[in-house]
């Protein structure tokens, strides 16, 4: 397997990690009232990549949270992946938001309900099956 940065800047997290072939190398991250994605991204990506001593020549690949999220974090994460893989010649993989925080329930329930807030008194929000297939898409509730 290839060595995959990952960037998350759909919430307040901005979060930035290192993978190789399933195993997490090194995470940065931070969350704040305040979204600081842009003064913190390229600075976490450095700092991750110096942590793990690796090179970003090395990545075989990055991923990105494609939302749904905060627009201007993921206008932030997407360009600054979109700008990386042109560079690297590398792909980019996009990750839903919703389903990757699904991913991470241990439970025997049938269905999955993440959500998170979407400001103005509004949750983004899906329903997937224990498999994590999407079973309903949920409006903007």
């Amino acid at each position: 397997m290839a060595l995959i940065l990952n960037l998350e800047t759909a919430t307040k997290v901005c979060s930035v990690s290192l993978a190789q072939n399933g195993a997490e190398l090194f995470t940065k991250e931070i969350s704040t009232e305040q979204f600081s994605h842009a003064e913190n991204l390229n600075v976490f990506i450095e700092d991750v990549m110096k942590s793990a001593g690796k090179k970003l020549e090395e990545l075989g690949a990055i991923a990105v949270s494609e939302g749904p999220g905060s627009y201007t974090g993921l206008r932030i994460g997407t360009s600054t992946a979109k700008g990386l893989c042109y560079a690297l010649d590398v792909p980019l993989i996009a990750i839903n938001s919703l389903k990757s925080l699904a991913a991470l329930v241990e439970t025997d329930c049938d269905l999955i309900c993440p959500m998170f807030d979407a400001m103005r008194m509004e949750v983004y929000a899906a329903l997937f099956d224990k498999t994590l297939k999407k079973f309903k898409k949920l409006k903007q509730l």
